[in-house]
């Protein structure tokens, strides 16, 4: 049933707040669709076009929010903030007290989406009276307006109040509710402590998590003794933002001692991820917690290991015998390449032999980890190290050796490699060598950039193709009046299919506005694949799918939603499907953070040669969330990640397709390097 709610019982709760806004919670009436109304198969495919081409059309949203379908109107409440349709805010502030709760709590989060300051006293008044489910999307949006909501959000939870914990309207509401409360404080700065620390004596488990991680992941200072209080507490994710937050930098001389004392008992905690994050904190008080680091590093789990592996050249620093044994213990691939990286910002010569042996092994990612370690160190050349390395036999490394270039470095001997770079095979390499060219662009350089555009119309990775267009953006800003007629008429007449990053890239340059400004036509797709989409996924009753990630450590399930990201879930099955994901490497694995695959490089820059808008909805980063990963807006392709613990500040950010429903352990398990052989779809 939907859960109806009214004015009345919630007028004590919005008094408390009437300091930050005024008004109370309409009275609402009626029954939503409760019986699986059909959908209009056309109008929710041209909603879901409009939302992937982020163009606006009122009509449609009004339209799709006079359905007598339950999820066609929740979708059409979420679109307006996806799409940020400045004139249809008011109808997602009205929408806040709709009986249907999806539909409410879908304009909840829209207005978070959409950042409206204009919302603020409308998502406050939901906060005190709404159902939960709409009360908590209510506080995260608060988060995300901010400073604006500043004010409501302190006096929600009862800021200044002698007993904030039995007299707030936080006190008055669920422990989920509660939590988002806290938890949107993150986002203000300064972070309010003095409102957030006394949570942490709640009785409520989420509560008491959600005070922990604002305190504990910026380790604010003020907050460390609040964080010791609750050292052992019986949750386990709590207990991970306390080893977060007790580093050195939070807890100063002052509170050292215990601090140190808490993360040392923290370090044999049962669970791998609570002495992941100790190991890290202990890490920051330098040599002094040598032994405990070195405990950290005789870890049973990998990740435990390479997490206290991260900042090693503050602890040991020049300790040659410390270095040695570090080495010889652990054959862990990340857990030597950080051993590496750090003994060269450290400035010790211990691994010396170990770095030699590694530069001629036939591994790339060995040899790469060389050229990184030795980037690393301030006394490099790095000019002379990327010429030395810019003809090793593998593009990826040719790729990073360019990335090193200075951009301080001589114009000539830069201009050089770069030259040379630009006939490579390798598209990262020709990225790179763009990227030399784009820091010092001149108009003579926009021809070499069409060259280079036209090099790269095979490619499969866009990598290429962006780096020119950055070459011809920054040589019209710099240098545009000496680009001849010629030119400018090649810039004016340039036209090919791109995507909506490679027009941003230069709608700046004047003769190219209107090719950068016209609709992306690698977005648009004909009305009939949203019409599938739709069908597919939207029916009543329509099967999500399952995929499993069939990795050397063992199989990992995960559920996908289609609903809810239906173009990304899409994308993952016909890649999944026609073998993209096939022997690729978790390219990146941080510890008690995210998992990431799906490059098909192997060195984090590859891609599937396309680009996919986020699909934000109200699922979140919790543990097992699978997310698509971008490096800027609409720049979704192929690759993923899976989140080893909640990560709330990757919410409204990242597009979340699926959730792991069985293989946890495996996921835990998995270390920078490991191989995935295949991923089925089910």
């Amino acid at each position: 049933r939907m859960r109806r709610f009214g004015r009345g019982s919630w007028v004590p709760l919005v008094s408390l707040i009437a300091a930050a806004c005024s008004g109370t919670v309409p009275s609402t009436s009626g029954r939503g669709d409760a019986n699986g109304t059909p959908i209009d198969v056309e109008r929710d495919a041209r909603v879901l076009q409009m939302v992937d081409e982020r163009r606006a059309d009122t009509m449609l949203v009004d339209d799709a929010l006079r359905s007598t379908n339950s999820a066609t109107r929740a979708r059409a409440a979420l679109a307006i903030g996806q799409v940020k349709i400045r004139a249809r805010y008011v109808v997602l502030r009205r929408l806040l007290v709709e009986v249907d709760t999806a539909v409410a709590a879908n304009a909840a989060y829209a207005l978070g989406l959409a950042k409206d300051t204009m919302g603020a006293s409308a998502l406050g008044r939901a906060v005190a009276g709404a159902p939960d489910v709409v009360a908590r999307e209510a506080a995260w949006s608060l988060g995300e307006i901010g400073e604006s909501a500043r004010p409501i959000l302190l006096v929600a939870l009862g800021d200044g109040s002698t007993r904030p914990l039995s007299q707030s309207v936080a006190a008055q509401r669920s422990p989920a509710v509660r939590a988002a409360l806290i938890m949107s404080t993150t986002k203000l700065r300064p972070v309010p402590l003095s409102t957030v620390t006394p949570w942490c004596a709640d009785s409520a488990d989420d509560v008491v998590r959600a005070a922990a991680y604002v305190i504990g992941r910026q380790r604010l200072a003020g907050g460390v003794r609040a964080l010791l209080s609750v050292r052992a507490y019986r949750d386990e994710e709590t207990r991970q933002h306390v080893a977060r937050g007790l580093a050195k930098q939070a807890a100063g001389d002052s509170l050292a001692k215990p601090a140190r004392d808490a993360l040392t008992l923290l370090l044999a905690d049962s669970s791998a991820r609570v002495r992941a994050n100790a190991a890290r904190s202990v890490a920051s008080f330098g040599p002094s917690a040598a032994s405990d680091v070195e405990r950290a590093l005789s870890d049973s789990d990998a990740n435990v290991r390479v997490a206290a592996s991260e900042a090693l050249q503050t602890v040991f620093l020049r300790d040659s015998m410390a270095w040695a044994r570090a080495w010889a213990r652990d054959t862990t691939f990340r857990v030597r390449q950080q051993l590496l990286i750090a003994a060269r910002v450290a400035g010790s010569p211990a691994l010396g032999f170990a770095e030699s042996a590694w530069a001629r092994h036939p591994s790339w990612r060995l040899r790469a980890s060389v050229l990184e370690a030795r980037l690393s160190d301030d006394k490099v050349e790095r000019l002379n190290l990327a010429r030395e390395w810019s003809t090793d036999s593998d593009a990826r490394v040719r790729a990073i050796a360019l990335g090193a270039v200075p951009a301080n470095a001589g114009d000539a001997p830069a201009r050089e490699l770069a030259a040379f770079a630009l006939a490579d095979s390798g598209v990262s390499v020709r990225a790179a060598a763009l990227g030399i060219l784009a820091r010092r662009a001149q108009a003579v350089d926009i021809a070499t950039a069409f060259d280079a555009l036209a090099r790269a119309a095979t490619d499969a990775d866009d990598d290429a193709r962006v780096a020119a267009l950055r070459v011809i953006a920054n040589a019209w800003s710099r240098d545009s009046a000496r680009v001849d007629s010629a030119l400018r008429n090649r810039l004016a007449t340039f036209s090919a299919r791109a995507s909506p990053i490679e027009r941003r890239i230069v709608f700046a340059v004047t003769p190219m506005a209107t090719w950068s400004h016209m609709q992306p036509s690698t977005v648009s797709r004909p009305i009939s694949d949203y019409v599938r989409l739709v069908r597919t996924w939207y029916g009543a009753g329509a099967r999500q799918p399952h995929a499993v990630i069939h990795t050397e450590r063992g199989d990992i399930t995960i559920e996908l939603y289609g609903a809810q990201a239906p173009l990304v879930v899409e994308a993952f099955s016909r890649l999944a499907s026609t073998g993209v994901y096939r022997n690729t490497t978790f390219h990146r694995v941080v510890p008690n953070f995210v998992a990431q695959d799906g490059d098909t490089r192997g060195d984090g820059g590859g891609g599937a040669g396309f680009t996919l808008r986020e699909a934000y909805s109200r699922r979140r980063h919790d543990r097992g969330a699978v997310g698509l990963a971008t490096s800027g807006p609409d720049t979704g392709g192929s690759q993923y990640y899976l989140c080893h613990s909640a990560q709330p500040h990757l919410d409204g950010g990242y597009t979340v397709f699926g959730h792991v429903i069985a293989g946890f352990d495996v996921m835990d398990h998995l270390v920078q390097g490991d191989r995935m052989l295949s991923i089925e779809i089910k």
